[in-house]
């Protein structure tokens, strides 16, 4: 008996959210690059409109064997659909947004330390009518990193954000 209202709210927020879930879809996938692997989560929030939160690692370095470890950075966007057409196996649609990225990561000249930025989407995305999605999109990064050396530390641009960005991010993701 003194469990009942705790049992109340748990099945009132899950109705809360299962109704929540319906109205907003969400996927869930990955964005590959040679840039980085990221794991990517949307929530549409209208017809119009998503955001995105995405997190993974940074390959610059690792890949041509300059770098023994990969760096990390995590990013935020809200993205507007611009135009979208529908199609008899899905829908094709156009976005782009802005956001703020940051993280640890290793530019191609060596510095190494963390790093803040501006955050610019724009990608192309299609919906099949089964729950996955296929996208690719560019997302340029400006912004600053700190570079620590033994010397000091010094307040440099992130030239890798904008340098590397039109290597394109494939994603695929499932919807639910």
């Amino acid at each position: 008996m003194r469990y009942a209202g705790a049992v109340i709210l748990l099945l009132a927020l899950a109705s809360v959210f299962s109704v929540r879930s319906a109205a907003q879809p969400r996927s869930v996938g990955g964005l590959f690059s040679f840039t980085g692997i990221d794991v990517s989560y949307q929530h549409q929030t209208s017809d119009s409109t998503f955001f995105e939160i995405s997190a993974g690692i940074d390959l610059c370095g690792v890949l041509d064997g300059s770098a023994m470890y990969p760096g990390a950075k995590a990013g935020f966007s809200y993205n507007f659909v611009f135009w979208d057409h529908e199609f008899e196996s899905g829908l094709l649609s156009t976005y782009a947004g802005i956001g703020f990225a940051a993280g640890y990561v290793r530019q191609t000249n060596g510095i190494k330390g963390p790093m803040a930025a501006l955050l610019g989407k724009i990608g192309l995305e299609y919906a099949f009518r089964v729950p996955v999605i296929l996208s690719v999109d560019f997302s340029p990064l400006l912004g600053m990193q700190i570079d620590g050396t033994a010397a000091g530390a010094s307040l440099r641009m992130y030239i890798d954000g904008l340098s590397k960005a039109f290597y394109p991010k494939l994603g695929i993701r499932y919807c639910f």
